[in-house]
């Protein structure tokens, strides 16, 4: 039988996500743009990002676990410290290691299986433009391995002046 999208075995046939789960990871995603000052408006992402949490549920159900556990840390953060310092604390926080290491708090799984993803998926919809590179789609188009060409246009140097 045909099967139009990959789906984990235990996984709803429909996921629905929480609207104060969306909102709050959305939170977090526009978080990133800010803290790394990237130029991007992330509003265009917005369906990408709502298909990005259903899939990665679809994909592996424990990512709802993650997705709450995330929304729970962020609520409890913001409450503490405000906004701005609940999302500098995910992405600096002292518990970051790398390699990482199994997470043991809800921090850690916070920035692990969310925080971690989401750069990741922000700076593939476009984003690692800021940072020199230019590609068709903002898509990476392959491994970056040392002494092969880069999977990426990168900017040339302006050479006037």
């Amino acid at each position: 039988m045909f099967q139009a999208k990959v789906m984990h075995p235990l996984s709803d046939l429909d996921t629905v996500i929480a609207p104060d789960l969306e909102s709050t990871l959305w939170q977090l995603f526009v978080a990133i743009g800010n803290f790394w000052q990237l130029p991007d408006d992330p509003l265009p992402y917005r369906l990408r990002f709502r298909a990005f949490l259903a899939n990665r549920i679809d994909l592996n159900p424990l990512y709802r676990a993650y997705y709450t556990t995330a929304t729970q840390v962020i609520h409890e953060l913001i409450a503490a410290h405000g906004a701005s310092v609940a999302f500098e604390t995910i992405f600096t926080s002292k518990s970051r290691q790398l390699p990482p290491a199994p997470p043991t708090t809800e921090l850690e799984i916070t920035q692990q299986y969310v925080a971690n993803e989401l750069i990741a998926f922000r700076l593939a919809l476009g984003s690692f433009k800021a940072f020199g590179a230019l590609n068709y789609g903002g898509y990476m188009g392959g491994a970056n391995i040392a002494g092969e060409p880069v999977p990426y246009r990168p900017m040339e140097e302006d050479h006037a002046g």
